[in-house]
């Protein structure tokens, strides 16, 4: 690579505290904007709570899925566990976060209904940077214990999960005749 403003930014450990405490407050803001200005025109956001295939690209999709988020938890508010990490190459941001808010509102699309309960869920996030801003976002979360909260996902050993695995029995059945 020769363009310079392609490559990836090298992440000081000053940038990592400064910046982790910028995207704090942009969530807490829930307001659009305030991510946006954080984030490339271009950025690539993987998260499996993006509907329907976990990535978005773009300022309009993020505006649009930050919007289902704050519709659906409207109070939704993150912290970081323990320390950042940045990676061996100062080129990836890596951390820890878990958010809580009451899911008031519906997760539609899928179409999951508000609960009017607090939900709890966790995950790592690891964020490359372009100029200072947010290129891309790979999040892992622990997307069943979520499921599970707002009634999307059985509770382990219930009758509901026993069905759940009859019809994955079922689902793999034609997976394998389709072979």
């Amino acid at each position: 690579m020769t363009d310079t403003a392609a490559r990836p930014q090298s992440i000081t450990d000053e940038f990592a505290q400064d910046w982790i405490q910028r995207f704090l407050a942009g969530w807490a803001s829930h307001d659009a904007a305030e991510l946006l200005k954080l984030t490339t025109e271009d950025v690539h956001w993987e998260d499996p709570f993006i509907y329907p295939d976990g990535s978005l690209h773009g300022h309009t999709a993020l505006r649009e899925w930050l919007a289902y988020v704050w519709r659906a938890v409207p109070d939704v508010e993150f912290q970081i566990v323990g320390q950042p990490l940045i990676a061996v190459d100062r080129s990836r941001l890596m951390f820890e976060w878990v958010g809580t808010g009451r899911m008031t509102g519906a997760l539609d699309p899928p179409g999951f209904a508000p609960i009017n309960r607090n939900v709890d869920f966790r995950g790592v996030d690891t964020h490359s940077f372009r100029d200072g801003l947010v290129s891309h976002v790979w999040t892992v979360t622990d997307v069943a214990a979520a499921a599970r909260q707002f009634g999307a996902m059985p509770p382990p050993g219930s009758i509901g999960e026993k069905l759940g695995v009859q019809v994955q029995h079922l689902m793999a059945r034609q997976i394998r005749r389709k072979g």
